[in-house]
């Protein structure tokens, strides 16, 4: 199973993202409303028999931290990796993301090669092929956008792939902040 550990925007956020005028260029695949997340952690292949195992390890993790937290989007789109993703910065996430990597690496060790560090962001797009990006292309970076919303809980996400892009499913959700 292809699994990764997110947080959600809320539904205010969501409403704004759509309203981001980004047109549609030829060469990118957006990521729909659906999908916009921030990953916490990747964990790629998994066996289906550390679900249940993940899924406490996150939800003791989670505990531990204050909660909720609040993520900030923006300042601008920017992209990544020689303009191949656009995205959006997501700021105040590191602490949450530092605890489930600590709290899941038991289990989904580190690549031997070690882990790149966090760096939090929502993906909008991406461009198909390796070609670097066409002045329209080049045009979506920096457009202003900034928003903020709470961080309750975290998800450990199975993201399984279809002809209409990856579908997921949350299969363990954990809260933020001691039981109440």
């Amino acid at each position: 199973m292809r699994l990764f550990v997110a947080a959600w925007p809320d539904d205010a956020t969501r409403e704004r993202l759509r309203a981001l005028e980004l047109g549609r260029p030829k060469g990118l695949r957006f990521v729909g409303p659906a999908r916009w997340h921030v990953t916490l952690r990747f964990l790629g292949e998994v066996a289906a028999a550390a679900v249940g195992p993940l899924g406490d390890a996150l939800a003791d993790a989670a505990a531990m931290l204050p909660g909720p937290v609040v993520c900030r989007l923006g300042p601008a789109t920017a992209w990544f990796d020689a303009v191949r993703v656009l995205q959006l910065p997501a700021d105040g996430l590191d602490e949450v993301a530092a605890a489930v990597r600590e709290a899941t690496r038991v289990l989904v060790p580190e690549p031997d090669e070690g882990e790149p560090p966090f760096n939090g962001h929502l993906t909008l797009a991406r461009a198909k092929g390796r070609r670097h990006g066409s002045p329209d292309r080049q045009a979506l970076g920096g457009i202003p956008f900034a928003a903020a919303f709470e961080v309750a809980h975290v998800d450990l996400v199975f993201s399984q792939p279809s002809p209409r892009g990856h579908v997921y499913s949350i299969l363990a959700r954990a809260t933020l902040g001691p039981p109440a």
